[in-house]
């Protein structure tokens, strides 16, 4: 008997708390059940607007403010290359009652809207004023209006479509300029003919170097610097900016000013730009003659006009080499005589001088909106040819 005392005292605190989350646990429970307080929360909302607290008489009545207000905040905007235009979403009217009406509990419901005829073709005058007939021909207005429908129906805050995406693929391959190079090496001709069956991609922003891009095909540096040199002529009209290259010193008979690029892969003379344009162009090399070879950048149209401009810049004297020659005397022909009082000279011109100078090759750039304004690409230097007298001075006396 007192054993068993002893056990009750030992474990009394124990017992108690025992009976004390027991009489917890029942509580909580009843709780449960006579308050209904084990009812899941309603989900039910479209877009942002949560409407789980509301019944289904008020759902127009508190989804029509929060709308608008979204309207009147949320950044919709077509984009193409470096122009974007706002899509103003007054034009779409929300559809309150059809939109409570569609609400089904605990999922999140779409909004409606619709669009009228007229402020359809209002904000198709908005999203095309700026653009060329040939873009306003290829764009596929119902596939935006579908993907902007389907978005508000969502009430997302921010959305960018991209013109491009509704472009018809026809003018994906428009001719942005072309160039023609004769006097090449028949034997190289057919070096690139032969292995340039597919058009050269030019990736989107993205750094592009010749020499990498080409590196599974087998051509020789000639024909390497003959593309180079095209695709230095041809991207002047257009936004590829950061040209690295080295120039010929002696022009091949290919070689033109402004279109001359030296290749050596061993050395690592490259071609070398950045294309800053969300969009791939692609250069065409084809040969009608056998000594020649046309190429032809093409793309998706610009908005953007950039122009060619050369300009002449600053001249580089030549200087005058004399040279000894002691046979000169007054039966030389063409020599000329200069007598003074202690001396006479005998001078013959056998090389004239021609200055030298440095050409500028510059893109012109017009904007939609903004003024024009003129860019230096890249330069070359044309060196002077220095003149060579030779002259026989014979002392009097």
């Amino acid at each position: 008997m007192k054993s068993l005392t002893l056990y009750l005292k030992r474990n009394l605190y124990f017992m108690i708390s025992l009976f004390t989350v027991f009489l917890t646990v029942v509580s909580a429970i009843v709780l449960l059940f006579v308050f209904d307080l084990g009812k899941s929360v309603a989900q039910t909302s479209v877009g942002f607007v949560y409407l789980g607290s509301y019944e289904s008489s008020q759902y127009e009545e508190v989804l029509t403010p929060r709308i608008l207000q979204w309207q009147n905040t949320a950044d919709y905007a077509l984009t193409y290359q470096e122009y974007e235009w706002d899509i103003d979403l007054s034009h779409f009217v929300f559809d309150g009652k059809m939109t409570a009406d569609q609400v089904r509990s605990d999922v999140n419901n779409p909004a409606f809207f619709s669009l009228s005829s007229e402020e359809e073709t209002a904000l198709y005058q908005e999203l095309t004023e700026d653009l060329t007939v040939q873009l306003v021909d290829a764009f596929d207005f119902d596939a935006l209006l579908t993907d902007i429908a389907q978005d508000m129906k969502l009430l997302k805050n921010r959305k960018t479509y991209e013109l491009k995406n509704y472009l018809d693929q026809t003018v994906y391959d428009v001719v942005i300029d072309s160039v023609t190079i004769d006097n090449i090496d028949q034997v190289v001709v057919n070096e690139m003919i032969n292995q340039l069956i597919d058009p050269i991609e030019i990736p989107e922003n993205k750094r592009f170097y010749l020499i990498d891009e080409l590196s599974s095909f087998d051509l020789s540096n000639e024909a390497l610097s003959i593309i180079a040199s095209a695709l230095q002529y041809v991207t002047v009209k257009t936004p590829v900016e950061g040209y690295l290259f080295e120039s010929y010193v002696d022009l091949p008979l290919w070689a033109d000013d402004g279109m001359n690029v030296r290749i050596l892969k061993l050395n690592q003379y490259d071609f070398s730009f950045f294309n800053p344009l969300q969009q791939m162009m692609t250069l065409h090399v084809e040969s009608s003659l056998p000594n020649t070879i046309t190429f032809t950048l093409k793309g998706l149209p610009f908005l953007t006009t950039y122009e060619r401009e050369v300009v002449v810049g600053p001249t580089i004297h030549y200087q005058t080499t004399i040279v000894t020659n002691e046979l000169l005397d007054a039966l030389t022909p063409g020599v000329i005589i200069t007598d003074t009082d202690t001396e006479t000279i005998y001078e013959l011109e056998t090389l004239a001088g021609t200055d030298g100078y440095v050409t500028y090759y510059n893109r012109v750039v017009k904007p939609l909106v903004e003024d024009e304004f003129t860019i230096t690409l890249y330069q070359e230097q044309t060196l002077p040819i220095h003149r060579v007298i030779e002259q026989h001075i014979v002392a009097k006396g």
